[in-house]
């Protein structure tokens, strides 16, 4: 008989057996112990100490994006989602409707395996170990092997936190390292419920595990911006959302549509608040050194705007913070129509509002389908127009894309740092991942005053139109 060769264990099965522990030592835990669990962690993180030392470990681990940005990023997202997570309730009942003989009890998911980003090393994990925790889940995170020491170092601290209140401290695990792609799916296919975050082959596997899986789509966002815009104070907010930490997020600007009588104003609008318009001997370096071979040259991505000048000889002085390049339309066979995480925003003339929109779409089809768009605008009616329109589950109006699109303290956008797409971009939901992912629902169901109407209600109007008569 011929033995299998033994293989060194990834630690997943023994991650499993620890978070289901943790979950029966937890199982009685009323909405106080939970809120007391979801804030030590948030506190791990959201500690000025804390948030500096993994700000500064994460960009040295990955090299992107930059370390005040990465701070402030870890401190404000974890702020909104405590926001968010302790205004709601999650254990026992939750509603109960006496006129409609409902009651819904909340229950855990079960074990949740977080795939998380290099992007985002620290606030990422910490983010979905809140909400898991709140529903009275366990989880463990399966980072980007380039992120895996911020990542474990935010774990570390957020398992310290939960044994200063003597809450199980195995609610929340971090793969070891190596990771690798075979642990990940192991951990996928034994966990309870699957949130990806990240690359699309990540979630594309989160969706095949065989585990119910939550997971997100490419941003690419498009924004307008039109002829009743406040062109200054759009130039100022497109500006420090496609700057904030140097581009990393998939809610920041990618491009830039703008109505032809407008046009000259707002890119001299957009000058002013740090943008260099490249030349076009300028724009074709960009094009070809940012896509070489036509795929993004992943040494560019994410730097700081020294390094970015540097590597595509811009001109322009100290005080520019990204390059512009104009394009004459989005096509698949443009690289500059996609995403480009990092301090480069391509630019479009669109003869009317509804020449942007159609741009806007064209974009869409290439990369970013079901994401987001933005539209700086004091028409109404235009706003509207591109909710109705486009194919995105968010339209962000006269805000900083970056800031708002993930949940702000001034929307209404629930805090995350992981954004649905719908089917459109072949995810399961279409809204920001929130607390609502993170349960199950039990559903007591009583018996009401008959809620029964007649045939001649319901059909009446058909039966009319097709010239039925009822017996």
């Amino acid at each position: 008989m011929t033995l299998e060769p033994e293989r060194p264990s990834s630690g997943v099965s023994a991650c499993i057996d620890r978070a289901r522990q943790a979950m029966a030592l937890f199982a009685d835990a009323d909405q106080g112990r939970v809120d007391a669990a979801v804030t030590a962690v948030a506190w791990s993180l959201y500690n000025p100490d804390n948030a500096r030392s993994l700000a500064e470990l994460a960009v040295a681990d990955t090299g992107l994006g930059n370390v005040g940005d990465k701070f402030t990023k870890n401190q404000r997202k974890t702020f909104g989602t405590l926001r968010d997570l302790l205004r709601a309730r999650t254990v026992g009942i939750i509603e109960d409707d006496p006129d409609r003989g409902i009651r819904k009890y909340a229950k855990p998911v079960g074990v949740v395996a977080a795939i998380t980003p290099s992007t985002n090393p620290a606030a990422t994990p910490i983010n979905k170990a809140m909400m898991a925790i709140k529903g009275g889940n366990a989880v463990v995170i399966a980072p980007s092997p380039s992120g895996w020491k911020t990542t474990a170092a935010a774990v570390d601290l957020a398992r310290a936190e939960l044994r200063k209140i003597g809450a199980p401290e195995d609610l929340v695990q971090v793969l070891a390292a190596p990771v690798s792609r075979e642990a990940t799916e192991e951990l996928m296919a034994a966990a309870d419920l699957v949130v990806a975050t990240g690359s699309q082959n990540n979630v594309r596997r989160a969706y095949t595990s065989g585990t119910p899986a939550i997971g997100v789509g490419a941003g690419n966002v498009p924004v307008i911006i039109d002829s009743s815009a406040d062109l200054a104070a759009a130039a100022v907010k497109i500006t420090a959302s496609k700057t904030f930490d140097n581009a990393t997020s998939c809610s920041s600007e990618n491009s830039v549509i703008i109505l032809d009588d407008v046009y000259d104003q707002a890119i001299a609008e957009l000058v002013a608040a740090g943008g260099h318009l490249a030349t076009p001997d300028e724009a074709e370096r960009v094009v070809t050194r940012l896509f070489p071979n036509g795929s993004l040259d992943r040494r560019l991505i994410a730097k700081d705007y020294a390094e970015v000048r540097a590597a595509f000889e811009l001109g322009g002085d100290d005080a520019d913070r990204f390059v512009m390049v104009e394009e004459p339309g989005p096509g698949p066979d443009r690289p500059m129509t996609g995403e480009k995480l990092s301090l480069v925003l391509t630019v479009y003339r669109a003869r009317d509002f509804g020449h942007a929109i159609e741009l806007a779409e064209e974009v869409l089809a290439v990369q970013g389908i079901g994401h987001s768009v933005g539209i700086h605008t004091y028409d109404r009616e235009h706003a509207a127009e591109v909710a109705a329109r486009l194919p995105v589950v968010r339209v962000l109006v006269n805000q900083a894309h970056t800031f708002g699109n993930g949940g702000s303290f001034d929307n209404a956008m629930p805090f995350t740092l992981s954004m649905g797409c719908g089917t459109w971009a072949g995810n399961s939901i279409s809204e920001n991942l929130n607390i609502d992912h993170f349960i199950n629902i039990t559903h007591l169901v009583r018996t009401i005053e008959p809620d029964e109407p007649t045939e001649d209600e319901l059909f009446a109007a058909h039966w009319r139109a097709v010239g039925h008569q009822p017996r």
